[in-house]
């Protein structure tokens, strides 16, 4: 666990003062007149969730909005007054004074350019380039100069853009997302090393997320935004403990903790309706089937890189789950994870091994569609999941369509059905998949996967990119689906919170070997291998928080 270090802020004048800030899309507001200021030295998180409006204020004060944006309001920045709707001036302080990291490392970076060129262009070459890489957290910063982008793993490259910010001695560093798709050791990683630069450089820094247990462990003060407004603002250890608007408590109280394992977390929803929703007892990990549904038997799948060579990304695997179980999976990007899963439904073809469903040896080549149809699979983007032209009941109906199961009306039944116990309303059915949010289409996928009352579902990083709220009304729903279904789920995640509160045993993958699994709570509690240890100590924690029935308005 990382320990939230003391910032040296500076007393006096603000580096930043915003006033009134105000941002428009043709003519619709989504930015309401927000006030804030951030000290000289401060780490300030600025929280919410999607469609919060915490992007579009970072991004306007840089003058980084889209055309169509209009936007007003005054900002002084280190004794400088300058006017928001100035797009220009803005623009002016971006990369000089003030430095912004995106979300996407890969985006940030051109993909046919050289770490060496990049930097240079920024105003950092020869020594000062690789005393940045240094800093930056390179042991070898040499070695780095002369590679592109595609050669170097997600988290090296967010460490190149953190380079690269620093190149001109900016006072501000606006960081948005920048750990959201990283694996847990390399997000502390990337924390500590944001919090150090902070504190040598004397600069200070806003970090948007929408992951309260990172603000925890990073920032000095937290601003909670919802719908272009703020709900609250305060010192992050007061916020997180005593929150005073009902949103922040209710993001609080959706966040996966160990006590409130297998139990259903509270939404937005009960804490607006002031319910006190009854916890979902976990299903008995006893009550179990007594024979595997799926197995894989010494499991191996080789790719060839680019230089001819075999590179083993599965290797000799040996893995039984159950009927009325949930498994996880747990690992790095790389580990094999994904690639093991995709192995059950032949997305990927093993090199060597088999995979048996009921017993039964499947060949996907000659399969069956009564074999297909007692595995699926939701992946992690619903949004590439979904046919964008094609109508939510449409799709739901279409795997009973492909097997030929039923009449007409009563596949649209079927799909109706599933599509309501994924918790959609009927007014979504005859909607387009453009129309949802991103929670929204990810019960889509489920209720598809559902229709053909599978014996095993896989779930691929399926809440990896959802708000906190959305995050828990899916793993409710998850939840719901193992009480009501014998069925085996396999969930393969990254967020080992997640894995904790939804799981019975899981398994940690690390280079396409086993090297640890178990029931949860004992490999939570008392992890046998080195790698387990570690990455459970680079999980961000949040301070104790009052309890759910707590925080409930009077």
């Amino acid at each position: 666990m990382m320990t939230n270090a003391t910032h040296n802020i500076q007393q006096g004048s603000s580096l930043l003062d915003i006033t009134s800030l105000r941002v428009s899309f043709s003519g619709s507001d989504v930015i309401q007149g927000v006030d804030f200021a951030l000290g000289r030295g401060e780490i300030l998180g600025v929280v919410g969730e999607s469609g919060s409006g915490k992007t579009v204020t970072c991004r306007a004060l840089i003058g980084l909005l889209p055309d169509q944006a209009a936007s007003s309001g005054r900002m002084m920045f280190d004794g400088r007054n300058y006017d928001l709707s100035d797009r220009a001036a803005c623009a002016g302080l971006r990369g000089r004074d003030i430095s912004m990291i995106f979300q996407d490392p890969m985006s940030a970076l051109d993909p046919l350019m050289r770490i060496r060129r990049q930097l240079a262009l920024r105003g950092a070459g020869g020594a000062q380039a690789e005393q940045l890489l240094a800093q930056a957290g390179f042991p070898d910063p040499a070695s780095v100069l002369d590679r592109y982008p595609h050669q170097l793993s997600g988290g090296q490259c967010q460490r190149i853009v953190i380079a690269c910010a620093m190149a001109s001695s900016p006072r501000l560093l606006v960081a948005d997302e920048p750990t959201t798709a990283l694996d847990v050791t390399i997000q502390a990683g990337i924390l500590h090393l944001l919090r150090e630069t902070v504190r040598q450089r004397g600069m200070s820094m806003l970090f948007i997320t929408h992951d309260l247990s990172v603000v925890s462990e990073l920032c000095d003060r937290v601003l909670v935004m919802r719908y272009g407004k703020i709900e609250e603002v305060g010192k992050t250890d007061r916020l997180l403990r005593h929150p005073r608007a009902l949103y922040t408590r209710s993001l609080l109280a959706a966040i996966p903790r160990p006590e409130t394992k297998g139990q259903r977390l509270p939404t937005l929803e009960d804490m607006q309706a002031g319910t006190d929703m009854p916890p979902m007892p976990p299903a008995p990990f006893i009550n179990r089937s007594h024979e595997p549904v799926l197995r894989f038997r010494n499991i191996c799948v080789d790719y060839k890189r680019s230089d001819g060579q075999a590179f083993r990304a599965v290797d000799d695997i040996n893995l039984d789950i159950y009927g009325n179980e949930i498994l996880g999976i747990v690992g790095e990007s790389g580990s094999g994870k994904s690639t093991l899963a995709k192995s059950a439904v032949g997305l990927v073809r093993p090199s060597m091994g088999e995979v048996l469903i009921e017993g039964q040896r499947v060949d996907w080549d000659k399969a069956a569609r009564a074999e297909r149809r007692k595995i699926q699979y939701i992946f992690q983007d619903p949004r590439g999941a979904l046919d964008p032209v094609r109508r939510v009941l449409s799709q739901v109906r279409e795997p009973l369509d492909v097997h030929g199961i039923g009449e007409s009306a009563e596949r649209d039944w079927i799909a109706a059905t599933e599509l309501g116990r994924a918790g959609l309303e009927p007014r979504h059915y005859q909607r387009k998949p453009g129309t949802l949010s991103g929670g929204q289409r990810q019960r889509v996928t489920i209720a598809r996967a559902l229709a053909l009352d599978p014996k095993i579902l896989i779930c691929d990083e399926s809440v990896s990119a959802l708000d906190v709220s959305v995050q828990a009304r899916i793993l409710n729903t998850l939840l719901e689906i193992r009480a009501q279904r014998n069925i085996a789920i396999l969930f393969i995640s990254h967020d080992l919170s997640v894995i904790q509160h939804l799981c019975d045993r899981i398994v940690v993958m690390q280079a396409g070997k086993i090297v640890e699994s178990g029931l949860t709570d004992v490999v939570w509690q008392n992890p046998a291998e080195s790698y387990t240890r570690e990455l459970l100590r680079s999980l961000p924690q949040l301070p104790v928080a009052n309890r759910y029935e707590e925080v409930l308005p009077a």
